[in-house]
Parts: C-alpha cells; structure tokens; sequence
C-alpha cells in the first residue's frame, strides 16, 4: 500500500479527496494535512449536483502525531440544490461545521469517560476546554435524537439535586430498571415535572408507569397522582432513615448544652453500631446509663430500620414502632413522626414492596462527585450534559468512523 492511501484511510479519508501536501511548523510543533476535492460533481441520495465554488480553506484539528498538533485542511466545494440554495458538501471524517474530526471527538470521548475532567482532557489533546465541552454537547445531543421518545417507562425514580450555590435544583428522572440517568430539568416543581416527564415521552400521561420512588416532596407526589394515578408511590428508606439522623443530630444539639459528654460526638451518635470505633461504643454506652435522649433517639432509628426486615403485619408494626417512639417525648422525632404519618402509604409501600434506592444514593453520588471535580456548574445545561454523558448510557460515540 502506497504512503498517501495508507494516510488517507488512517485519517478516514474517503476517495473522493486527495492528499496534496503535508507541512510542518516546527515552532509551532504543528503537521498540517493539505486535501482537495476531486470529483466534478457531488452526488448525494443518488442525485448528481454540479460543483458551484469552493469555500476558503478550513482546518479540522485531528489526533496528534507523535508532540505535533495534527490538522487537516481543505477547501470545500458548494453545490446548487433543486430549490437553488447553495451548500458545502458533507464530508466523511467531520462532523457539520465543527473544526475537529470523528476520530479527534471519540478519543476525547472515549477519555472524558476515564477521566471526567474536561480541563485535563482539552491538555492532553492539546485542544480548549471549550472545544472539549462543545464534544460532549454533540455527543448527548445525538445520542438523545437517535433514542427517540422512551415510552416504556414501568419503574423509576424521582430525585432532587442542587448543582450550584444558591440552592438551584435540578429533578432527576432515573429508570430503575435500567440504573440509568433519563432526562433532568431545571427546577422542582409540579410543572417542573411534568414537563419532564412530557419531554421523555410525548404524553402528557403516563399510563406505563408502575412504580415511582421519591422523597417526601409534595410536588413530586403531587404530579404523579396526577399523570400516573396507577402508579406506586414509594418513599426510599434511605430518605427516611436520614430524616430521622436528622432528628437525632437535632436532639444532640439541643442536649450538648447540658451535657459534655456530647460534645465532638456527632458522628459516634449518627453512626450504626458496626460501624463505631471501640472509643466510640464505650461512648455511646455512657450515654444509654445515662439515659441521654440523644441516645434514645438513635435507638428510634435503629427500630425504624427493623420494619424493613418484615413484610407482615406492617401497620401494625409501623404503630407499635410510633408508640414506643412517642414514649420517649423527644420533640425532633415526634415531629419526624408527624411528618411520616402524613406520608404513611409510600411508607407502607417501602417496607411492603422492599424496593431500595441503594443503586441510586450511589448514582447520586456519583453525580456530586462530578459536580465536585467542577466545583459546581455555572448554569443547568452544562450539570445536564455532564450528567447526560456519564449516567445516561447512551450511544455517544460518533458513527461516522471509518
């Protein structure tokens, strides 16, 4: 194989081009790839067009041979439609009015998904963060136009995430079976949700919807009774174990006051058992003799937690847990009582269908390590693209590889 073919199917280079020169600028550390159009006419659909003009040359960024930055450049010809507009051509190895090739944006991909840090990325290809950002756009963007409308949604999840200070949220729509991100919208919500929902599916309905996890916000459980009445409401155990860490941290706090023996002790009283240092159980038993109603209402909790190993006689169970939870007279978690008592069929449906958000607190996670890595983001669609290209598991490699 000659040099100039091997090149040109190396930089996916179709026929219809030919290689005329290679420069070099060694102050610069750059290659530049020099192409011109060959053919006559442009055939598209099967349809001739005859070459207009050419456009004034242009430059493709390109993987990087050896320290050189790599480019290739053309002139493109324009060509005359039916309707007598005038267009370039479509070429093979870039994607449309892009100054970068397929090849060049799938190894950025392809490293954005190892490294997930866009500045890093754009320095090891020698390229702007901008254009690194620009990629991933694209990437989701086509990704999400291919995927089409999702219309078999059955199990899901609804979740709540502040991507910036200022206490902007985001909703997250998860599908439970498939452990991946939807789509997300900016806010929190009853509109917020609905159209979220609408944007997935083109329904203002949602009759294939069978299960929906959630916290405890209204507006979540607002707009589901709404566009999916058949649908399962259940409020995730984790959510409702941190209300009552919550409860306790309260208590702690209160109680500190008066007693030294809480102080620094936050996290021996958040912690379950197995988890604590022997310093901190040792703690932790003097705060039981000494009957502290810190301590107590960790024990509510640890109670709490029992409900979900049975799915007999749940009411039951959830009242004689509320009883002797009241006995105790602790004011933060007779109001997590409250709270929970208003909320009590997503409760029952937990403990009864044992579903669990495990999956998503470590996708949430996840994502605020994103978040973190970008010390925030300065608006929403940059949080949805990054969340999009991550946890979406969506075809984001462009296909027009050859």
């Amino acid at each position: 194989m000659e040099f100039i073919d091997f090149l040109r199917e190396m930089l996916g280079i179709t026929k219809d081009f030919a290689i005329t020169s290679i420069s070099k600028d060694e102050s610069e550390k750059v290659i530049k790839i020099h192409l011109k159009y060959l053919n006559r006419r442009f055939i598209k659909e099967g349809k001739e067009y005859k070459i207009y003009d050419y456009t004034p040359e242009r430059e493709w960024q390109h993987l990087s041979w050896f320290e050189y930055k790599c480019y290739i450049v053309c002139s493109l010809p324009r060509y005359v439609t039916d309707d007598d507009k005038v267009k370039v051509i479509d070429v093979s190895f870039a994607p449309k009015h892009k100054g970068y090739t397929n090849l060049f944006a799938r190894k950025i991909i392809e490293t954005l998904q190892l490294i997930r840090v866009q500045s890093t990325v754009a320095e090891l290809y020698q390229t702007t963060p901008y254009i690194v950002r620009s990629i991933m756009e694209d990437a989701v963007d086509r990704a999400l136009e291919h995927r089409g409308d999702v219309n078999d949604l059955q199990n899901v999840s609804l979740d709540e995430k502040a991507y910036t200070k200022g206490h902007k949220y985001a909703t997250i729509l998860i599908n439970s079976d498939k452990d991946c991100v939807v789509e997300m919208i900016e806010g929190r919500k009853k509109k917020n949700v609905k159209a979220l929902f609408f944007s997935v599916t083109s329904q203002e309905q949602q009759p294939t919807l069978k299960r929906v996890n959630m916290d405890m916000w209204q507006p979540y459980m607002d707009t589901i009774s709404e566009i999916a009445p058949q649908a399962m409401i259940v409020h995730d155990k984790f959510h409702l174990f941190k209300k009552l860490s919550e409860a306790i941290d309260k208590t702690r706090k209160k109680e500190v006051k008066e007693n030294e023996l809480l102080k620094k002790q936050k996290y021996t009283v958040l912690k379950n058992k197995e988890n604590r240092t022997e310093k901190q159980q040792e703690i932790f038993n003097r705060m039981l003799e000494e009957n502290l109603l810190t301590a107590k209402a960790w024990l509510v909790r640890e109670n709490f937690k029992s409900l979900f190993q049975t799915q007999k006689d749940v009411k039951l169970q959830y009242d004689l847990w509320k009883e002797n939870a009241h006995s105790y007279s602790i004011k933060a978690v007779n109001s997590v009582i409250e709270t929970f008592d208003r909320h009590l069929t997503g409760i029952i449906n937990a403990i009864t269908t044992q579903t669990s958000s495990a999956k998503h607190e470590n996708m949430n996670g996840k994502i605020q390590a994103v978040i973190a890595k970008a010390r925030g983001f300065i608006n929403f669609d940059r949080f949805r693209i990054n969340v999009l290209f991550y946890f979406g598991k969506l075809n984001i490699l462009p296909q027009n590889i050859y």
